[in-house]
């Protein structure tokens, strides 16, 4: 999944909206809306202008300690029929009463998981936000250590025997890691990526035997994809940094 379970309702709250966000939706918490009957507050307010016409869906986040009940569903159905939206998505971390269930039939009206609500978006949020950040994050590591770089090669050649053994032990550290970052940004098809990155990370390298050289713990060990994001970031501004200072600059 994408981010760890929220701890309270403003966690669900900020967390959905972080996702709209990231998935490349224009949203918002706690928007007032006004409807036929009224003025509103919706938790998370989210407009698609991908989409045309623009696609707006209404969400309440209920972190309660019991299921959501018919009334809930009754409620935002009537919200989202008064204001034109489209979807009106509960998303409730204890589930739903059957009642709610059958309140949403044949209505707009999605009842959701925090697990479902983000698989709804996960491809978007890969192509979107994960993919781009790790090209750009990531790219002057690539250069540093592709086995074959005439011009960062060349500015290698100019070492003296001290410099030239770092950029050889900086290469066999980071190499793994920027290869095995490389083969997931080409892969091919959302369903190669997802695939690709069964989290935890270590089980799926020793299933498929992806890479043998050693990754960092919390790299393998990273449940969510948003974690495994920040680190894999992190770690690789390290290594940047490291080569950035054996060159002087950025080769």
């Amino acid at each position: 999944m994408i981010n760890r379970p929220p701890s309270n309702w403003k966690d669900l709250q900020i967390q959905v909206n972080e996702i709209f966000q990231r998935s490349g939706l224009n949203s918002e918490t706690d928007k007032q809306i006004k409807t036929i009957r009224g003025t509103v507050n919706i938790d998370v307010y989210a407009e698609d202008s991908s989409n045309q016409p623009t696609t707006i869906y209404l969400c309440e986040c209920k972190y309660w300690k019991s299921k959501v009940s018919k009334t809930i569903v009754h409620a935002l159905r009537t919200v989202v029929q008064d204001y034109g939206a489209n979807w009106g998505f509960i998303i409730s971390s204890k589930g739903f009463q059957s009642g709610a269930y059958i309140a949403a039939k044949n209505s707009p009206i999605q009842l959701l998981t925090w697990d479902k609500f983000q698989k709804l978006f996960i491809d978007r949020w890969i192509r979107n936000y994960m993919i781009p950040r790790l090209k750009k994050e990531l790219d002057p590591l690539m250069e540093y250590t592709e086995p074959i770089n005439t011009r960062i090669f060349r500015k290698a050649n100019m070492f003296d025997d001290e410099k030239e053994l770092l950029f050889r032990q900086l290469r066999e550290r980071y190499w793994p890691f920027a290869m095995f970052m490389l083969l997931y940004l080409a892969s091919e098809s959302m369903k190669e990526r997802i695939d690709f990155l069964n989290l935890p990370l270590r089980k799926n390298i020793q299933k498929k035997k992806l890479i043998k050289a050693n990754l960092p713990d919390e790299l393998l060990d990273a449940s969510y994809l948003r974690d495994f994001v920040d680190i894999v970031c992190r770690y690789g501004q390290e290594g940047i940094t490291a080569f950035d200072q054996l060159f002087g600059e950025r080769a």
